[in-house]
């Protein structure tokens, strides 16, 4: 299956090349790479170029083109626009990646090996190692020492039934876009509506469709930074119907909205 990989940056020149380091390594290599760069104010794209034509791998950086100010809508249109670069350029499998974390060597052979065993598969939400950078404010927490820890689902999720799936998944956050893979042709549903967070979508659309796998190993070192504009402390994981409706009954304008982008997820799901 060949393999894309798309990356989202802005202002990541602290970041960028470790982690485009971390790709270069990988046991197996990706066909193409798509950076989309978000106006980053600082040598972002310098550092990407140079260490994309090193690696011998078909690639290409765009800016990004949303003019979004919502900050969810935007990184999930990024993220699109990065997808369909990769689709372009013949990816099966696009591999997501968040633009400071570092990939395990064997990421995409995991990925890779998931959707092979789950040939019906759309979407494979895998675990991380979580690192702080010292300067966050989850410091002063007790830090989950893994993304499944923050994004927990029961250990029987693949067998369960769709409708038990999707009912877990609409109250509780199970993936992060960093950890994932997915496969675009094969989406229902892949456009992300406004107001939502790709992988959250993504999540939920792959879900209703008897889609998404969830995998337990480890595929990437997951950092947290003071800068962090999105990240663990976003996932909504309320237990209950009553705790997910009562969290969003303070923006009642964007929670009708939802349920009417659920509705044919909701559907699809039954």
């Amino acid at each position: 299956m060949t393999v894309g990989v798309v990356i989202v940056t802005h202002n990541s020149a602290h970041f960028i090349a470790e982690t485009l380091e971390s790709v270069k390594r990988q046991t197996q290599l990706p066909d193409f790479i798509a950076v989309i760069d978000d106006h980053s104010a600082d040598n972002t794209i310098q550092i990407a170029r140079e260490q994309l034509l090193s690696s011998g791998i078909r690639y290409v950086i765009h800016p990004a083109t949303t003019e979004a100010d919502d900050l969810h809508t935007r990184i999930a249109q990024n993220f699109m626009q990065g997808v369909k670069a990769a689709q372009s350029n013949g990816a099966e499998i696009v591999v997501l990646g968040d633009h400071d974390d570092i990939w395990h060597e064997h990421r995409i052979a995991q990925h890779v090996k998931s959707f092979e065993e789950h040939p019906t598969a759309v979407m494979v939400a895998a675990d991380g190692v979580i690192k702080s950078d010292g300067e966050s404010s989850m410091e002063h927490t007790a830090m989950p020492a893994t993304l499944r820890s923050s994004f927990p689902v029961p250990v029987n999720f693949n067998g369960l039934r769709t409708t038990q799936q999707f009912s877990y998944v609409l109250k509780h956050s199970v993936a992060t876009g960093g950890a994932s893979a997915i496969k675009p042709e094969k989406f229902h549903n892949f456009d992300v509506p406004k107001g939502w967070l790709h992988d959250r979508w993504w999540s939920l659309a792959a879900t209703a469709h008897r889609g998404l796998v969830i995998d337990s190993t480890p595929v990437i070192d997951y950092r947290i930074t003071a800068a962090q504009q999105v990240g663990l402390d976003t996932a909504n994981q309320q237990s209950s119907k009553a705790g997910w409706l009562g969290g969003h009954f303070k923006k009642l304008p964007r929670t009708i909205k939802r349920i009417y982008d659920l509705v044919p997820l909701y559907i699809a799901s039954r």
